[in-house]
């Protein structure tokens, strides 16, 4: 069952639905008045609801129970990729982190990553089915970056690279008890040694085994890893 995205979710009472959430809720989903539905508003809650009423553009929803932040990872939790030159692996890429609990995604222009501009309204899109269909709570920010000073490094204690020829094994290097954490994945073209010189000044480089991995798999075995880690 996916959830309906509303912008504000209130403790109790009801929730008017309109617009994109009442075209998919009622057109495509065809929920009907009496059927239990699910609601989130991005920001942290989650709703089971009762549907009541449908009228030609609207519908009102008796919110049951409301959940805070129900399966969220216990700390902030940062993916850092390049702009993917595939558009569907970029978008794999999005909708994964999403349902393995990123809270942030960056993407970052590498020396090595063909792509210099990001589809963002599509990625949000992505984002958003994504949010729905896995019953989440908060929707995960996307930004975009055009240096790599521009990343926010100071909000996350811990900060991780995919690293070829590191020595040091992920599982060795994941924080417990759980502290924000940034995990970055690099391009195609692997870094440069100019940017691995610089990133070595604020990251942690990690081995993700002797296979090579694709950015994008690089990226979800990192999140994979950590949510198992730490048992959201």
């Amino acid at each position: 069952m996916s959830a309906l995205y509303v912008e504000a979710l209130p403790p109790a009472g009801e929730v008017r639905i309109e617009g994109e959430a009442f075209r998919h809720g009622i057109k495509s989903l065809r929920y009907r008045p009496g059927e239990r539905v699910w609601l989130t508003d991005g920001q942290g809650h989650l709703a089971e609801g009762l549907l009541q009423q449908v009228g030609p553009h609207w519908a009102s929803v008796q919110i049951l129970v409301r959940h805070e932040r129900p399966g969220e990872p216990p700390a902030p939790l940062a993916v850092v990729a390049p702009p993917l030159k595939q558009p569907a692996r970029l978008e794999w890429l999005v909708e994964k982190a999403v349902e393995l609990g990123a809270t942030e995604l960056h993407f970052v222009r590498m020396a090595r990553a063909t792509k210099t501009t990001l589809p963002q309204e599509r990625l949000q899109r992505v984002a958003m089915a994504a949010l729905k269909q896995n019953l989440r709570s908060v929707l995960p920010a996307l930004h975009w970056h055009t240096s790599w000073e521009s990343l926010p490094w100071e909000r996350f204690p811990h900060r991780l690279m995919g690293e070829i020829g590191a020595s040091l094994p992920l599982r060795e290097a994941l924080p417990y008890p759980p502290v924000g954490t940034l995990i970055l994945v690099g391009p195609e073209g692997d870094f440069t040694p100019e940017e691995l010189a610089f990133l070595r000044k604020f990251c942690l480089g990690v081995s993700l085994g002797r296979l090579r991995l694709r950015a994008e798999t690089a990226a979800i075995f990192f999140l994979a890893t950590l949510k198992a880690h730490w048992g959201y």
